[in-house]
């Protein structure tokens, strides 16, 4: 059963949120898109994506670094075997390990396993955990809350589909080959998911939690999550219909999505691809395609404890409008890398890739806010 939208107000709410961007050192290997990342200590690392190259557009496996302190990039060298290359995985860290779930290869089709990657010995290790993972999927998102990664969401094969699920994928670029794999992947139906799985990296199992109120997200890929306190937060991303902009709170305690938020500000268009980074009790949207297929170079701060959405004043070296980046908080600077933009609906590809890199103080981000008198938008429970 899906939820009620949670309600909004569309008005702008002035703020005294002031960002300035940065450029940092490009990437000196390919530009590339649709890689996944996260962040350890001072360095943000990134798997895959598909990368541009005097070959043509290739799927990847190498596992970049950036160094915030220095401001350096690396290719590490992992031990093989190394997981498939592939495109729109997630990657998610807890203590010193990196774990790889999903993707897509043009080849394999939608991938399902799980890897780990200790960042002591660079070595990757495929995992077999107890109880039922996800089925192979793209387009999800990870987040970490203790030493628990919560999946949500993405698109790929099913097992049973709903009426409303049958239908192409109009969100892919056709360089991940799609198309191709979707031939050859028998007797599969394809379609979006909405489903909560918890990987818990100490006992090595998977599991779903029972949602304790009635109502759940529609089923989207390509949506963007991030953990605050004891929360999920998703934010947008392509359902069976269309590019969304709704806004979703589920506590891992209680088990329940929150429907009490009475969320005021402007809200931001309906996107996909975008990114949706935690820091503090705010989330920054960064991004995205919008739903005319124009890629967005925005940014919107939503205040977790108000439900507002704020537009900061933004200047400095502003990134240009792109899709598929990557985004992480390393230290006090959030870091954004890469993406693609210029979507081309004949070739179902994008034109442009980038290997830029760009940095704003978390700082700056956490400090200032409505300059109106603030309510809460609710008492922060649920039903």
């Amino acid at each position: 059963m899906e939820m009620e939208k949670p309600s909004s107000s569309q008005l702008s709410i002035p703020s005294d949120i002031a960002l300035t961007w940065k450029r940092a050192k490009d990437c000196p290997f390919p530009k590339r898109e649709g890689q996944c990342g996260c962040s350890v200590g001072n360095k943000m690392y990134l798997f895959g994506g598909v990368v541009q190259t005097e070959d043509g557009d290739l799927e990847s496996n190498d596992l970049l670094c950036y160094d915030a302190e220095s401001g350096c990039w690396s290719k590490l060298d992992t031990k093989t075997p190394r997981p498939e290359a592939c495109i729109a995985a997630s990657l998610a860290a807890v203590g010193n390990k990196l774990y790889l779930f999903g993707g897509l290869n043009q080849e394999s089709g939608w991938l399902g396993s799980l890897h780990m990657l200790d960042l002591d010995t660079l070595k990757w290790t495929e995992l077999t955990g107890e109880g039922i993972a996800p089925s192979p999927r793209d387009k999800l998102q990870a987040a970490v809350i203790d030493t628990r990664i919560y999946y949500f969401g993405g698109f790929g094969p099913k097992a049973t589909v709903d009426d409303d699920d049958d239908e192409d994928w109009e969100d892919e670029d056709d360089e991940g080959g799609v198309a191709e794999v979707e031939r050859t992947q028998q007797a599969a139906e394809f379609g979006w998911f909405n489903d909560l799985y918890v990987y818990d990296t100490l006992s090595n199992k998977w599991s779903q939690p029972m949602h304790m109120n009635l109502g759940l997200p529609t089923a989207r890929a390509a949506h963007g999550m991030c953990a605050v306190g004891r929360n999920l937060v998703i934010f947008g991303g392509r359902d069976t219909e269309k590019r969304t902009n709704d806004l979703y709170m589920y506590n891992i305690d209680t088990r329940k999505w929150n429907m009490d938020m009475k969320i005021t500000g402007q809200l931001p268009a309906p996107r996909s691809f975008h990114s949706t980074t935690a820091m503090g009790g705010r989330v920054v949207v960064v991004g995205g395609r919008g739903v005319d297929d124009k890629h967005l170079a925005d940014l919107h701060v939503f205040d977790t404890e108000t439900y507002q959405w704020l537009q900061p004043g933004v200047g400095g070296d502003v990134p240009a409008a792109r899709g598929q980046h990557s985004v992480a908080v390393v230290r006090d600077n959030l870091v954004v890398f890469g993406g693609s933009s210029d979507y081309d609906p004949q070739t179902m590809s994008c034109q442009k890739l980038f290997s830029d890199t760009y940095t704003i103080l978390t700082g700056d981000i956490l400090k200032g806010g409505s300059t109106t008198q603030v309510h809460s938008g609710g008492d922060g429970g649920s039903s």
